[in-house]
């Protein structure tokens, strides 16, 4: 081989090996870590929701930190056989090396870290933020409030699953009448210009209409009032006043994880708690839902699910329902 066929063949290893250098380095490998982390976040979540239908203890496993090395390495070897008889021969060959070290670091929710963060309150900020980031004022009420005005929303169900239906029907129903409110933007949360404190507030197109009537009709509220301040608590309210009190975020799931259905062999070996209604019939949660979250069992994996997860529900002894 020509002295110009190995400059060409070494520059050519050399320009490969660069190529996955710096940035083009970071564009093969960040999305991936992006796609996998946010997938194992909404895995983990689903996993907890069902222990929390099965009686079991949730665990997080938050994922801190994420440290990658990338190692290059490339190489060039010649070789040539000149034997007794016959024509010469040579040999050219090269290597391109590429190595990742991915270094993960997780930190558990527990201690007082847990209940800090789990067992405190969702604030009044943070209802509103998200009623006012675009999202139904009826689904963040319904998954967040355990009561408003002395109206109560399902609060045995902010627990382990409860035998009995909950009772939900005249929040839910209110709910409906202010998400109407919201959608025609009569109706908005915000903070009162004179002090700051938290309010509802009616626009004045609102002042003769059917859903604002009966909203403010059945959580007591002077109908010839527009701004109602919200303030945390249970029971109370009305006249010019609006108190609610929030879940925990672990109340939250405890509300959302009654969307989980249990197969049949579970409810009865008496894993997960049959829930009646007053009829003693069994008791559909998606009346208390809506359609906000559900989780459908299978025993392979599903192809069209949002997010999927396994779990041994058959390895684990039946246990009494509370």
């Amino acid at each position: 081989m020509s002295r110009t066929a190995t400059s060409l063949l070494a520059l050519s290893l050399f320009a490969t090996g660069c190529s996955y250098h710096g940035p083009d380095a970071l564009r093969m490998t960040r999305p991936e870590y992006n796609i996998v982390i946010q997938q194992t976040n909404e895995q983990e979540l689903l996993l907890n929701l069902v222990r929390l239908k099965y009686r079991d203890t949730p665990y997080f496993l938050s994922v801190e930190k994420v440290a990658s090395s990338i190692e290059f390495s490339r190489g060039l070897s010649a070789g040539a056989a000149l034997p007794e008889w016959g024509t010469k021969s040579f040999a050219l060959g090269g290597s391109v090396g590429f190595v990742e070290k991915p270094t993960l670091f997780y930190s558990p929710l527990e201690g007082e870290k847990f209940v800090r963060k789990m067992m405190t309150p969702l604030s009044l900020d943070t209802l509103i933020l998200l009623a006012n980031s675009g999202w139904s004022v009826e689904r963040v009420f319904a998954v967040t409030l355990q009561e408003m005005n002395g109206i109560r929303n399902a609060p045995t169900a902010s627990g382990p699953t409860p035998s009995r239906a909950p009772e939900f029907r005249d929040f839910r129903a209110a709910l409906k009448h202010l998400r109407a409110l919201q959608l025609r933007r009569w109706v908005e949360l915000g903070r009162a210009p004179e002090d700051g404190g938290l309010e509802l507030r009616f626009a004045p197109e609102a002042a003769d209409d059917e859903d604002a009537r009966v909203f403010k009709r059945m959580l007591g509220l002077d109908p010839a009032r527009a701004h109602y301040r919200l303030t945390p608590g249970l029971g109370g309210g009305g006249g010019d006043r609006i108190t609610v009190a929030t879940r925990s975020l672990i109340a939250t799931m405890n509300y959302l994880s009654q969307g989980v259905e249990a197969p049949v062999m579970d409810l009865e070996a008496g894993r997960v708690t049959r829930t009646l209604d007053g009829d003693g019939k069994a008791f559909d949660w998606q009346h208390m839902l809506s359609g906000i979250f559900r989780v459908i069992p299978s025993a392979e994996a599903p192809e069209d699910a949002a997010v999927a997860v396994r779990y041994p529900t058959f390895n684990n002894p039946p246990q009494p329902p509370l």
